[in-house]
């Protein structure tokens, strides 16, 4: 039975679920962002696979959830990808129905299925590497030319993987270096290095910005990330399903001639690596939930669930996962403020037209806006009208490249916007941005200014606004 046979179920399952409920809540901090940033090949933040799906998406439907496709057409694949690890490790199409299921409708996949990020198609990459690393060990060393493959076209969405790399061949070193030293190996290098070339040296010609962005977030919420890291990869697997991956992290080492020993100490590399440089605490979710496909073929596990229990387990999480994940509650109180505590990705999908329509009541006429947050200014662009769309402008990431404002009277909106009030010959108060319960942090407490009569030109003034950060 094909691959896409065995997933069939859960795949079709998973995209009516996550098309039910996409046009819920509103769009995600990142996916306004997207949809002010024009073409290009490169961007200052990010690669571009991601904007350029959203830009196609946009063209479309105005409408989010098909700016949402991408996502959920990345997470019902996840599921196929899922299932095709108990095949490689020789468990028949039950198990393998059973890991395309438990991955489907599990906390992190959902939350990736639902909003369109470069996490989502990440995500997805992860999983395929290392199931072509996994086929490698297996005894078909030619995949890890499609693994090469995989992770360079990768790099053209986000360039995490390269650390996903960087521990699989530290991880290879100690459990099965005879692979890296055939010219599978060498041909998949090189192969990846051909496909991520272009936006490798993009990066580094420009002074590595990516780095400045992830030094942003780690000082903003790096003390946070040491501290919930580990619960939160026990949360985005699934508390009831620990035993299962764990099982699929352990059985290879416990188990002679079993495939798959590289996955443990690759896992172990990546939480040192985000414990080191702690900007997400959901960065090694990708080699988890490979973990977790591989777990249902455990045979202790076996002897010990019978086929009832492990289906039980499946569908007890998926109730769990869908609820925590998923915005199915009404977009009310108390229901926001109790969800977000959990997901906090519920505050960054809220309250976004808004905040547009209060800026767009508080802009003079003849004023230009500069928000210092690439999401505000991206609901401006969404839900303003057209003369308020033309007049925003931000400095936050690659919005700052689309060039300065024109007029001599601007709105300033956020804290860093404000601070080059003194750049200006006047400014007076323009309030505070009235904010819902259930608000993210850098919406908190946002100052406005009406500023007019820059004192240089824009071309001068405007490299002060820049900001790079997540």
């Amino acid at each position: 039975m094909s691959p896409l046979r065995v997933a069939a179920a859960p795949m079709v399952a998973v995209t009516l679920v996550l098309l039910a409920v996409g046009p819920r809540y509103g769009p995600h901090w990142d996916e306004l962002y997207f949809g002010m940033l024009p073409l290009q090949w490169w961007y200052v933040d990010q690669p571009p696979m991601t904007v350029w799906l959203s830009w196609i998406a946009a063209r479309i439907s105005d409408g989010i959830w098909v700016q949402r496709l991408p996502a959920v057409a990345a997470a019902a694949a996840g599921a196929v990808v899922a299932g095709m690890y108990p095949r490689v490790l020789g468990a028949g199409p039950g198990t393998q129905k059973l890991a395309a299921w438990a991955h489907a409708f599990t906390v992190y996949p959902l939350l990736m299925g639902h909003v369109f990020t470069t996490a989502a198609i990440d995500l997805l990459a992860w999983q395929v590497v290392i199931l072509l690393v996994l086929r490698a060990t297996a005894g078909h060393p030619r995949s890890l030319v499609w693994a090469g493959a995989v992770a360079g076209v990768a790099c053209w969405n986000k360039l995490l993987i390269v650390v996903l790399l960087a521990a699989i061949f530290a991880s290879l070193l100690l459990t099965d270096r005879w692979l890296l030293r055939t010219r599978n190996a060498v041909a998949g290098a090189c192969l990846f290095g051909v496909l991520a070339a272009p936006q490798l040296v993009a990066q580094l010609a420009h002074g590595l910005p990516m780095g400045q962005v992830s030094a942003g977030l780690v000082a903003e919420q790096g003390t946070l990330v040491r501290l919930v890291l580990l619960p939160t990869i026990a949360l985005f697997a699934g508390p009831p399903l620990l035993r299962v991956w764990v099982a699929g992290l352990v059985d290879p080492w416990r188990l002679p001639g079993r495939a798959g020993r590289f996955l443990l100490p690759a896992l172990l590399l990546l939480i040192v690596w985000t414990l080191a440089f702690p900007s997400q605490p959901h960065y090694p979710m990708g080699a988890v939930l490979p973990a977790l496909a591989m777990g249902w073929t455990s045979p202790r596990l076996n002897e010990d669930w019978s086929p009832t229990k492990r289906r039980a387990v499946v569908a007890a999480n998926a109730a769990v996962a869908c609820l925590l994940s998923l915005p199915v509650l009404p977009a009310s109180e108390p229901w926001l403020s109790t969800l977000s505590r959990v997901n906090p990705m519920i505050r960054e999908q809220v309250g976004w037209p808004d905040y547009a329509q209060q800026i767009g009541e508080i802009r003079q006429d003849g004023e230009d806006v500069i928000i210092d947050t690439y999401a505000l200014a991206g609901a401006v662009h969404r839900y303003g009208s057209a003369s308020e769309r033309a007049a925003v402008y931000s400095g936050h990431n690659g919005l700052w490249d689309l060039g300065p404002p024109q007029s001599k009277q601007v709105l300033l909106v956020g804290e860093h916007a404000v601070a080059q009030q003194d750049s200006f010959a006047s400014c007076e108060p323009a309030g505070e941005l009235q904010t819902r319960p259930v608000v993210h942090p850098q919406l908190v407490d946002v100052p406005m200014l009406h500023c007019s009569g820059p004192l240089v030109d824009w071309q001068a003034l405007w490299p002060q606004f820049r900001r790079l950060s997540g």
